[in-house]
């Protein structure tokens, strides 16, 4: 095989894998969720990390996982205009990342295994930083009071640093799991395709991407804040029942309530659009720089879309884990 040929491999492989990147974050939620898949959210997320890694082991051009984060980044722009300004972070974390952490193609299993922990971990911590700024420390005493009264302690615990750390570690050992599978994979890809020809998906069901309907994914950042705020709510009802029972004023709830609301108008209605308006500028005229690449994996966006849900379809004669892992098994040998 030339040199020519070589790099036209490269850059389909290249374009295919972008295309499964966008699929997952923009509308594979919805995907899932028609299929009534459990653990929806963790599955697409650890397939964002495994494309990441998969790039930077196929396609050898340095700046290939800053390029691919913009164009899924613009995508989920077209695609999902609903999203909110949080979770481009997420996607330019973990995509300067994987840039940062793939340099060194020598410690390759070092890069995806710190690539799953770190993008997982970052995601748990995103999600307690906005508890913390929309509630405040007071909230978090309020938690200990509350699991106090459900244990029935004589003495307050800080519960809610155990469960903070708690939740960071689960996410940094599901990021640990998703980091090695993301390197076993990328390094047995092509022997995959051989040893299983019988999981090539010959044909491919039509699937129509719309452009500007995608499905809109549940925010679980959303039903985190509405229960802490029910948390709240429900304090506050307790303090007026039983006055004498609460560590907390109701003086100092009310605050809390007061401070979340102000906040979070602030955030949707102030500083969250200003800053989706800055993503959109950059965005947009990025837009005009990778036309061609962007061309390219639009095309391939339908066939995609038929392959991830296909996979699932073909994968239904497993059940539980071994269902999830032949699906990825599936998906990457008809993508690769």
């Amino acid at each position: 095989m030339n040199a020519i040929d070589n790099n036209k491999i490269q850059t389909q492989i290249y374009h295919r894998l972008i295309a499964l990147w966008i699929i997952c974050e923009a509308f594979a939620g919805g995907l899932m969720h028609g299929f009534k898949v459990p653990f929806s959210g963790l599955i697409i997320s650890s397939l964002a990390i495994i494309c990441i890694t998969l790039i930077a082991y196929f396609v050898p051009e340095k700046s290939a996982i800053i390029k691919a984060t913009i164009i899924v980044a613009i995508f989920k722009l077209m695609l999902s205009p609903h999203s909110p300004g949080t979770a481009y972070i997420a996607v330019f974390f973990q995509g300067f990342l994987g840039h940062f952490l793939f340099k060194n193609k020598k410690y390759f299993g070092t890069a995806a295994i710190l690539l799953g922990i770190l993008g997982a971990v970052e995601s748990s911590i995103q999600r307690l930083l906005v508890l913390v700024i929309v509630y405040g420390n007071t909230f978090w005493k309020a938690l200990n009071v509350y699991i106090n009264k459900l244990t029935g302690e004589q003495h307050i615990s800080n519960y809610s640093l155990y469960l903070a750390i708690a939740y960071v570690i689960i996410h940094a050992i599901v990021g640990f799991i998703i980091g090695v599978y993301g390197f076993k994979i990328a390094r047995n890809a092509h022997e995959w395709k051989i040893k299983y020809p019988d999981l090539k998906i010959e044909t491919l069901e039509p699937y129509r991407i719309d452009m500007m309907h995608a499905k809109k994914k549940t925010n679980l950042l959303k039903w985190i804040l509405f229960a802490c705020w029910l948390l709240l709510v429900s304090l506050y009802a307790y303090s007026w029942i039983y006055p004498n029972e609460v560590s907390i004023p109701k003086e100092e709830i009310v605050g809390i309530l007061i401070r979340s609301t102000i906040l979070i108008i602030s955030w949707y209605l102030i500083v969250g659009p200003l800053f989706f308006r800055v993503i959109k500028r950059y965005l947009e005229r990025r837009k005009i720089q990778e036309g061609e690449t962007i061309t390219a994996v639009t095309t391939l966006l339908p066939d995609m879309s038929a392959i991830f849900i296909g996979s699932w379809k073909i994968s239904g004669n497993q059940n539980g884990l071994q269902r999830y892992k032949r699906f990825v098994k599936i998906l990457i040998i008809n993508t690769i």
